[in-house]
């Protein structure tokens, strides 16, 4: 079987720095692009990819907008015949974004929506933080914000060394994670068809729900519980239609 490229592989792959401005709130609108943000030792935004998908960078007041354009063609290596068709995509087939914050820089309101790149954070503080993927995993290490929201259809969200007042997470197809963290208010994660599992989280209250699965808190078969409230009033509610919740 013989594959070739699409057409598109004329498109030339560029690497470059987009922008250099400094700004205070973020909003990327992305199709397929992989994503990081993280902190570095200037403010920057750099892409890697096939240039028809260059995405625009605008700076509003001290909202930097990012977007990435809508294209047709097709990703990766097809073959076609008749009515049959293969299409083997790869990773280094899709481009990467990567937003840099200078190390101490407090960022007020970030909002990504995604179609089908990964999200990473790293190393940030913020005051709020949103991001909807529709196929894409979520990652959050070392992150420290008033308010997260986090939603995705068919991926995995891991949130580790995470602290955070409020907090949801919907995922239809996936698992939720969250890890060596602590929950000042409350923390919600549902999951259609995916496991809940917390561990090493500081919290005052867990409750756990699920249709078909099991319930394991702290080893036992329980569906609520008293943390240590001493230093923390913090509550976790775990909820799952077809899947596990645990926390340890």
């Amino acid at each position: 079987m013989f594959f070739n490229k699409n057409d598109e592989t004329k498109d030339k792959v560029v690497d470059e720095v987009l922008s250099s401005d400094s700004f205070n709130n973020l909003n990327l609108d992305l199709i397929d692009l992989d994503l990081k943000v993280e902190t570095g030792n200037k403010f920057e935004v750099h892409y890697c990819g096939s240039e028809d998908e260059k995405p625009s960078v605008e700076l509003k007041d001290d909202t930097l907008e990012i977007e990435e354009p809508r294209v047709e063609r097709k990703h990766g290596k097809f073959w076609r015949k008749d009515f049959i068709e293969v299409n083997i995509v790869s990773q280094s087939d899709s481009g990467a974004l990567v937003v840099t914050v200078p190390d101490g820089h407090q960022l007020g309101a970030v909002k990504v929506s995604s179609v089908s790149g990964d999200t990473d954070f790293k190393s940030l503080n913020l005051d709020s933080l949103v991001i909807s993927v529709v196929s894409g995993d979520v990652s959050l290490r070392t992150v420290q914000t008033d308010e997260v929201k986090l939603t995705t259809t068919s991926g995995d969200i891991n949130l580790k060394e995470v602290t955070v007042k409020q907090g949801k997470a919907q995922l239809v197809s996936g698992d939720f994670t969250l890890k060596n963290s602590l929950v000042l208010d409350q923390f919600k994660a549902s999951t259609t068809s995916g496991d809940n599992l917390v561990e090493d989280v500081k919290a005052a209250q867990y409750q756990l729900s699920t249709l078909s699965g099991d319930n394991s808190l702290f080893g036992k078969n329980e569906a609520a519980a008293e943390g240590d409230s001493t230093n923390n009033a913090g509550t976790i509610i775990l909820s799952t239609l077809s899947g596990d919740n645990t926390v340890k």
